[in-house]
């Protein structure tokens, strides 16, 4: 029905909206957690940030983990079985990179799993399991980067593919949030202890 090339074009399409997805969640994360989410003054978002939070997540996770599919019926330039998806380093092809891009999907079956059973968590081995999601997003990343979307042998990183670029500026943005946090919280900290 539809030629390598497109099946491994929606594949990457796939991948790259999922983390997306994440990584806009994440973004929801670190307001939710850093309390600048009870002042943020707009109407439309007070009170919602969890809720969106949430749902990015799920709809994220569901991509992200659904995007290695058109791979398999890419068959004659993959050739990968559906195994090849579940079990790492099985992959005939570009193992290493298959096989974080596997280690990713498992880490952020954990994190959504916990996170959709939170009440029946202790709150501390949540937040730990939780913090999982920069694991997740780093070999997401690494996985997107470095994976010839052609599966090309020995293919290097070339800064001239549009989506390699998007998901530099992906991995941006997932740094910058988690710092900016940092960054507020040490500031906060220092004028409190100026204070007393």
């Amino acid at each position: 029905m539809f030629n390598d090339d497109v099946l491994l074009w929606l594949a990457r399409i796939i991948g790259i909206l999922g983390l997306s997805l994440l990584v806009l969640s994440s973004i929801g994360g670190v307001l939710l957690a850093s309390r600048t989410a009870q002042e943020i003054k707009a109407k439309w978002l007070r009170g919602k940030v969890f809720k969106y939070h949430r749902l990015l997540s799920i709809i994220g996770a569901s991509l992200f983990l659904l995007h290695p599919i058109p791979m398999i019926f890419a068959n004659q330039t993959t050739a990968m079985q559906w195994f090849h998806i579940f079990v790492p380093f099985t992959a005939p092809k570009q193992t290493l990179l298959i096989a974080v891009g596997t280690i990713a999907a498992y880490g952020l079956l954990i994190v959504t799993v916990t996170s959709i059973y939170i009440k029946y968590m202790n709150r501390r081995v949540w937040r730990v399991l939780h913090y999982g999601t920069y694991l997740v997003l780093a070999l997401g990343l690494i996985h997107g980067l470095f994976i010839s979307g052609e599966f090309k042998a020995g293919e290097v990183f070339e800064f001239e593919e549009p989506e390699k670029l998007f998901l530099l500026f992906l991995a941006a943005v997932a740094l910058a949030f988690p710092l900016w946090r940092v960054i507020v919280a040490r500031r906060n900290k220092l004028k409190r202890l100026k204070a007393s």
